[in-house]
């Protein structure tokens, strides 16, 4: 018995290949096209809603600042001018210390400027004179009164003056508190040929500033304030109120004694990244939590929104401006952008969906035509029924091959398959 020499070779099988149903391949290229174009669309648009919410916001609060920003350096600018008014004037040798044309002078400047209290002429012995508006039951009456040379009294004036000996220019000082309020002050040198002579000194009640954070809270819908740096209350809407001393309502009470649980919060706040610094320039947004300080007693909202802007050359240190306002008067914004994208995501659900069911409307026809073909290449003839037809041109002319083709096929094809088999058997009757 021989063998072949050739080594025997063992066939591979075929390796199985991963097949997706077409019904699969439709419903998810389908449903993601839609999913990522009405998704990113809306994904988008919902962006820009927020976006733009946030804008105004800013927007609307520098227009705030910008404001109180306005009125309060009219109502600083109007002492400025008068002191810088004076001072030019004697300059020129346009008056004397103590005489007629000084007095007039004083006078002038003071009716013109509306927000200034009173001016004040100073020489270096300390000794003042000048003119104020009068008051009567600590309300001013507009009259101007004037006041004849005397030394000074006050320590916190003669301080101020012994500290203006040092500094050229013109310059704002300490408050100074009398019977009659506080004032922020400003004064220039009265020099002629060189050499300073006194100091004009004007005076600006804060009551003032506090009248100006009234009225633009009114007008705002909000409440302003500001800031002695950080940590005083300057002027606030409360120091308006004309029985406001009485009841024990001072200025430059710290934030925490000061009775308004929002500004005792304002060292912990959470400044806010989310706004567009184009139209909050120099502002500073920023977030209160009350709950934070177990502020349980207050019987308002627990978050509230600060706006806030630093501004120098008033004082030692640099006002903040500043207002506050409950989170609730922008909850409107915020539901209806959260109403719109909710809107959106329903309508992409839907056309996703829709999606879905046209991809497998779809691939029926081409399930139904893979399947006529097995039957075919299976030679089960009797299975084979016909197609639905479609709407769809290419699909509806592979029903009409599938119909027509099936009787062609058996008149054709069929006997030439099963010729073979007729001619065996008188064959195999005659071996018989």
């Amino acid at each position: 018995m021989s063998t072949s020499a050739q080594p025997v070779r063992l066939a591979r099988p075929e390796k199985k290949r991963r097949r997706i149903p077409i019904a699969v391949i439709m419903v998810l290229s389908f449903g993601s096209l839609v999913f990522l174009s009405v998704g990113g669309v809306l994904a988008l648009s919902v962006g820009a809603n927020f976006r733009n919410t946030f804008d105004l916001l800013g927007a609307q609060s520098t227009l705030l600042i910008d404001a109180m920003e306005d009125s309060l350096r009219a109502e600083m600018g109007d002492a400025e001018n008068a002191v810088d008014g004076i001072a030019q004037l004697y300059a020129q040798g346009e008056f004397q210390i103590d005489d007629e044309a000084m007095s007039a002078a004083v006078a002038g400047a003071l009716a013109a400027a509306s927000g200034v209290e009173a001016t004040l002429i100073c020489t270096p012995d300390l000794v003042c004179r000048g003119a104020a508006r009068s008051v009567e039951n600590n309300v001013s009456t507009g009259a101007i009164e004037h006041f004849p040379a005397e030394p000074e009294k006050s320590s916190q004036v003669r301080a101020a003056l012994e500290q203006r000996r040092q500094v050229d220019g013109r310059q704002w000082g300490a408050f100074v508190a009398n019977e009659f309020g506080l004032y922020a002050h400003v004064s220039v040198p009265l020099a002629r040929d060189g050499v300073t002579q006194a100091w004009v000194i004007a005076a600006v009640e804060l009551q003032k500033l506090s009248d100006i954070t009234r009225e633009l809270s009114s007008r705002f819908g909000t409440h302003a304030f500001i800031l002695d740096g950080e940590d005083r209350v300057l002027a606030d809407q409360r120091l308006a109120d004309p029985d406001a001393l009485k009841n024990g309502v001072l200025p430059l009470t710290p934030l925490a004694t000061y009775g308004d649980p929002v500004l005792a919060a304002y060292g912990s706040r959470k400044v806010e990244r989310e706004f567009d610094t184009r139209h909050a320039r120099d502002i500073e947004i920023a977030e209160i939590d009350l709950s934070v300080d177990n502020a349980s007693e207050w019987s308002g909202d627990t978050t509230y929104i600060a706006i806030t802007r630093k501004i120098a050359g008033y004082g030692d240190e640099p006002w903040t401006l500043g207002a506050y306002f409950e989170t609730s008067q922008i909850s409107d914004e915020i539901e209806r952008v959260m109403g719109s994208a909710l809107l959106g995501l329903g309508a992409m659900a839907v056309a996703v969906i829709v999606a879905i069911l046209l991809g497998r409307r779809l691939s029926r026809p081409i399930q139904a035509i893979a399947g006529q073909a097995t039957r075919v290449a299976d030679f089960d003839l009797d299975g084979v029924t016909p197609l639905p037809r479609s709407r769809v041109l290419e699909l509806d002319n592979q029903a009409s091959v599938c119909v027509h083709s099936r009787p062609i096929f058996r008149a054709r094809w069929w006997p030439s398959w099963c010729a073979p088999e007729r001619s065996a058997s008188p064959n195999r009757a005659r071996r018989s």
